[in-house]
């Protein structure tokens, strides 16, 4: 269940979440799943995710191919276990809401209420202390695009309960940049490197 949950994981990371002590008792307790998994390897590390096999012994319809973007979701992995694995943990999580559109042309139209619905996806997703936390693991993705998506939070914000954005990104420049967007649109917020977390 934890490697369909996570998508894809490395062996540290399935002996993190399960305490699983040594690596070597870690890899051990894994052999008597390797029917039910594949592997691959990423930055010379190995990865496991479920195969049809495994897939089908727990109705899991979450297909992982090793074409996918693997390393960003070990990022996210490593962002899971250094907030100490949410129980309430989602991933890809689809936040949606409603954004008023300003009067066309200074025509008001009574009784119709003129909204169009917007939907933003998360990396990560958790509660936690009265706080809505939304995680964003910033990988490969060109800084137009992570800018696009930052201003988007904004409206999102608006319709979530006491939300804090968390970002976990490779480098001290594009921390910096998070950190100035941040401030400049008052979205809290904290911003992580992966070197701070690991």
């Amino acid at each position: 269940m934890t490697i369909d949950r996570l998508g894809a994981a490395t062996i540290k990371q399935i002996r993190g979440i399960h305490d699983l002590k040594s690596y070597r008792n870690a890899c051990y307790t894994l052999k008597t799943i390797e029917e039910y998994v594949s592997s691959t390897f990423v930055n010379k590390e190995k990865v496991l995710y479920l195969n049809r096999i495994g897939r089908n012994l727990i109705g899991s319809d979450k297909e992982v191919k090793k074409n996918q973007n693997l390393e960003h979701t070990l990022f996210r992995n490593d962002v899971y276990l250094h907030l100490n694995c949410p129980l309430d943990w989602q991933t890809e999580k689809v936040i949606e809401f409603e954004q008023k559109q300003p009067n066309l042309n200074g025509i008001l139209m009574r009784g119709v209420n003129v909204a169009t619905k917007n939907k933003i996806v998360s990396d990560g997703y958790y509660l936690r202390n009265g706080y809505t936390h939304i995680v964003e693991i910033d990988n490969k993705r060109d800084m137009k695009d992570n800018h696009a998506k930052i201003k988007a939070y904004i409206e999102a914000f608006k319709h979530l309960d006491t939300p804090r954005l968390e970002i976990f990104t490779p480098t001290i420049d594009r921390k910096r940049k998070f950190e100035k967007w941040l401030l400049d649109y008052k979205l809290r917020g904290e911003v992580k490197t992966y070197d701070e977390i690991n």
